[in-house]
């Protein structure tokens, strides 16, 4: 979205409120980006209007600030720099305009990235504090004995912390384990917990080994999953 030479502050501002937008690129006659008219130098130049002129009647002309153009042979830190002094920079070139990407842009990109990997640790965690508070140590070392040395695997030393998320829900949902200490920190009901923890597992696996984006049911899996595991873990402080 541009706006040409001509147009007014007036005229400008309200397309930026209707679009939800905090720039415009001005354009020349030729197409040719001259600046950017935003609310920032929108604010710096209209303190300089004599009191009786109509600040939305002055000219976007008049009223832009050079945003810096990024390209793809730029370096990513110089563009984090102007991101940070200016709020947002100008993708392309003078004479043609790809995109505007502003610190929001960013933000959301990297939240997006990084969102399966919080949820993921948080349900992990939850996970490991609700199993060792249902029982003592030496108990839950009998229940990691109980299955991995059932397939095939010595229980690390470390505890639950060495355990690959397959086998910390593989211990977890040991019938009898679950029966005589889980039960009391996750519910009585064994297929419950294994109807919300188990699909983490795949989605986990391809979070971490990067096969293709997730999806949005996959975000919603992996906050069900946390947000009941953060309400078992309520209910545990108040009983």
């Amino acid at each position: 979205m541009t706006v040409p030479i001509g147009t007014t502050a007036g005229a400008a501002l309200d397309l930026m409120v209707e679009r939800r937008f905090d720039q415009l690129p001005v354009l020349n006659t030729r197409g040719t980006v001259i600046g950017t008219f935003t609310n920032r130098s929108f604010a710096r130049q209209v303190v300089h209007l004599r009191t009786q002129d109509d600040p939305r009647a002055a000219l976007v002309d008049d009223l832009v600030e050079d945003l810096h153009f990024a390209r793809p042979t730029d370096n990513l830190e110089d563009v984090f720099r102007w991101l940070e002094s200016d709020n947002a920079v100008l993708v392309g070139d003078e004479d043609r305009v790809l995109a505007v990407v502003t610190m929001a842009d960013v933000t959301s990109f990297l939240w997006d990235r990084t969102h399966p990997f919080v949820l993921l640790q948080d349900i992990e965690l939850a996970t490991r504090h609700l199993m060792r508070s249902a029982c003592s140590a030496n108990e839950l070392a009998e229940c990691l004995r109980a299955v991995l040395s059932i397939e095939g695997t010595t229980p690390a030393s470390g505890g639950l912390e060495h355990l690959t998320l397959g086998e910390l829900h593989a211990v977890l949902l040991h019938k009898a384990s679950f029966g005589r200490y889980f039960g009391a920190t996750f519910g009585r009901s064994r297929d419950l917990v294994q109807s919300t923890l188990e699909p983490v597992r795949d989605i986990r696996n391809k979070v971490v080994h990067f096969r293709g984006p997730i999806s949005a049911d996959e975000i919603g899996t992996l906050v069900r999953a946390a947000t009941w595991l953060r309400r078992r873990m309520l209910i545990r402080e108040e009983a």
